[in-house]
């Protein structure tokens, strides 16, 4: 019994032993895989227990104006930032630092959202504020001990050095979205954005972002168990981005929306144009596309929409020039044969001229705007042609200027009147059409299918069936109508569009390409802002040249012409006479004014109607160099609007110095 009990105890012995020695086995493997294998790794963690990479980010490149005034810089700032695995959760620390910062937008709930949101990225610190003052940066350095996982880094601030001017042509910056990150990641842009950071939104700073912002450095720091810097172990100095310089002229600019501001405020004074808010005017060289001023109004935030290259608008008178070179090319009409203006066109629609019953050559109806004119020499021209020459002067197309975001006139509706664009519309319109007329006719079914069932006798429901059929009838002939109506062009649309009405509007940067062309002798330049791209150190790293779109395929004879009849409008009689009459002879100006009618709710009432005001101009008529386009919604008259901006731009750039011409109610004789 005793020998059994015993080679029990034996073998329960050796199986525990065994047991232990295994035991042992993978504890001493286990040791010597982390201490020879994982060493790198687990020695690299414990280096980052003790070490901090801070970025270093780069200055953000300049934008300099053409005369040398710079626009926006990088100025030194402070920003908090948060090591989130550290500071994620840890509630005291988050309390102490959103008393000091004492940021309504920045609680400690709100910290611990932004925490949370960013627990994913623990590795990545979190930029918590920008730009703040060195009061709080001291408040948070005295009390670091309470502020584990808290530093303060250096940064540069985006300083717009004169507020509001040019501020939508500069932009502005802003955090990095994440569906700019998501692009990024699905190789759709070409950007290196890291959450965190501050990107060109809109205009030149994103249009130039990758250019200006340049390339983040990093400085890797030892810092003891309460987070504080002890020593820089690393450090990968950052590279500047580069400056821009414009084509555009700093005190043009001033002088250009200085006038404009003070034009606007004068014509709110005006009944007829008491409800000005929004305008628009760029002012451009007539032989390289360069942009010399830019204007859009409101500015009261850098964030509203630049109506220079955004803003659709109707063109009113200004587009008369077109029709006449279209009319001219085809043999419509000689610069001389007079028309007769019996006070309205003699076809329906019948629309009326503002200009005094007579007879109007090509000059003179440019100068007085007479309707009638060009609305029969478009009828015998046709659309086509009208629509052909619009496109030879880039009426068809976006300008592609480099500015993020310009108006393509992608929808239906939008731009010129060419045979592929009308057809699109009436592709749109045949088939908003049908389907209101079919849900008309859906509604009316089910209308008299529930009478029908409601009815108690056969007489009843037999004299509702005949009114449904009868209903239905007359809806689906008044579609067929409709349709058909809304699915064609008609000599009345024609009428319109050769006044510049009807179905067609552009961008003023369009315009202002269209009307220098005119004055240049048809060559179409692409509009730019940027002329050098220099590195830090004024060295010239790029120089943008002028870029030929396309010569229009119209003679000097036909231009000449247009050019003539386009001095008569500044000339005594016109409908811009009186503004540059003082003007020395060398510097004659030869100019189109507009009044439109975009057909909007908010530009018709009970008592009053509407207008935009519309005015394009270049100078000099015989040697042109720059040219200049407003528009002003509810300006009411093209000269009344513009005509004293551009006088003020003019002077300035040709150096004359003279007192502008400011609207006044006899600025509004005619309805261009």
């Amino acid at each position: 019994m005793q020998t059994q009990e015993r080679k029990k105890i034996e073998k329960a012995t050796k199986i525990y032993t065994a047991v232990v020695f295994f035991i042992i086995a993978i504890l001493v493997g286990r040791l010597a895989w982390l201490q020879i294998w994982q060493n790198d790794l687990y020695q690299s963690k414990a280096d980052n227990n003790r070490n901090r990479l801070m970025t270093i980010t780069a200055k953000r490149g300049d934008i300099i104006s053409s005369d040398g005034v710079v626009l926006v810089t990088d100025r030194p700032s402070y920003q908090v930032v948060l090591d989130n695995q550290i500071v994620r959760g840890n509630t005291e620390v988050i309390e102490t630092l959103a008393k000091i910062l004492n940021d309504e937008k920045l609680t400690a709930e709100a910290i611990q959202e932004i925490c949370d949101e960013n627990r994913m990225r623990l590795y990545k610190p979190i930029v918590l504020k920008k730009n703040i003052d060195i009061e709080t940066v001291s408040q948070i350095e005295a009390r670091r001990s309470e502020l584990e996982g808290v530093s303060i880094e250096s940064a540069s601030d985006r300083t717009y050095l004169y507020g509001n001017i040019a501020g939508h042509v500069l932009g502005y910056l802003g955090e990095v979205s994440q569906a700019e990150l998501d692009a990024q990641a699905n190789g759709e842009t070409d950007t290196n954005y890291r959450m965190g950071d501050y990107v060109g939104k809109v205009g030149l700073e994103k249009y130039y972002d990758q250019i200006l912002r340049g390339k983040d450095g990093y400085k890797q720091v030892e810092v003891n168990a309460n987070n504080r810097p002890l020593s820089d172990v690393k450090i990968v100095e950052p590279m500047e981005g580069a400056n821009l310089v414009l084509t555009l002229n700093y005190e043009l600019q001033k002088v250009l929306e200085e006038a404009l501001d003070k034009n606007i405020a004068l014509l709110k004074t005006s009944k007829r144009s008491d409800k000005v808010e929004n305008a628009a005017a760029v002012v451009i060289e007539v032989n390289t596309g360069a942009v010399l001023a830019m204007a859009s109004r409101p500015d009261d935030k850098i964030t509203q929409q630049n109506r220079v290259i955004q803003g659709r608008y109707i063109p009113g008178s200004i587009f008369k020039p077109i029709t006449a070179i279209a009319a001219l090319e085809t043999g419509n009409v000689t610069p001389t044969e007079k028309i007769h203006n019996p006070g309205r066109y003699w076809k329906a629609p019948y629309i009326k001229s503002t200009a005094p019953i007579g007879y109007y050559n090509l000059y003179s109806a440019m100068g007085k705007s007479d309707n009638v004119y060009f609305q029969e020499i478009g009828r015998r021209t046709g659309i086509d042609a009208i629509g052909y020459y619009g496109a030879e002067f880039g009426l068809d197309t976006p300008t592609g200027i480099d500015l993020a975001y310009e108006n393509r006139g992608e929808r239906v509706s939008e731009g010129l009147p060419t045979e592929e664009k009308r057809q699109a519309y009436h592709d749109w319109a045949g088939a908003v059409w049908a389907e209101r007329y079919d849900k008309k006719i859906a509604e009316t079914e089910e209308e008299y299918k529930n009478l029908i069932a409601a009815a108690t006798t056969n007489e009843e429901k037999k004299a509702l069936e005949k009114k449904r059929k009868n209903a239905i009838a007359i809806l689906e002939a008044d579609k067929k109508i409709n349709v058909k109506w809304n699915t064609e062009w008609h000599e009345a649309d024609t009428y319109n569009v050769a006044i510049g009405q009807g179905r067609q509007n552009y961008t003023p940067m369009q315009l202002a390409v269209y009307i220098a062309a005119i004055a240049n002798g048809g060559t179409v330049y692409q509009p730019y802002l940027v002329q050098k791209i220099c590195d830090s150190q004024g060295g010239v790293l790029q120089e943008i040249k002028p870029t030929i779109l396309h010569q229009a395929n119209v003679s000097v004879k036909t231009l000449a012409e247009i050019q003539k009849s386009l001095l008569a409008v500044t000339d005594v009689g016109g409908t811009a006479y009186g503004y540059f009459q003082s003007f020395p002879k060398d510097i004659k100006v030869a100019a189109k004014t507009g009044t439109a009618q975009p057909g909007g709710s908010g530009y018709r009432t009970s008592t009053q109607q509407y207008y935009d005001g519309v005015f394009v101009a270049y100078a000099p008529a015989d040697n042109p160099q720059i040219a200049f386009v407003s528009v002003v919604e509810y300006g009411y008259s093209g000269a009344g609007s513009g005509a004293p901006v551009c006088k003020a731009v003019f002077e300035e750039y040709f150096g004359l110095n003279q007192e502008g011409v400011i609207a006044s109610e006899d600025v509004f004789m005619y309805n261009e």
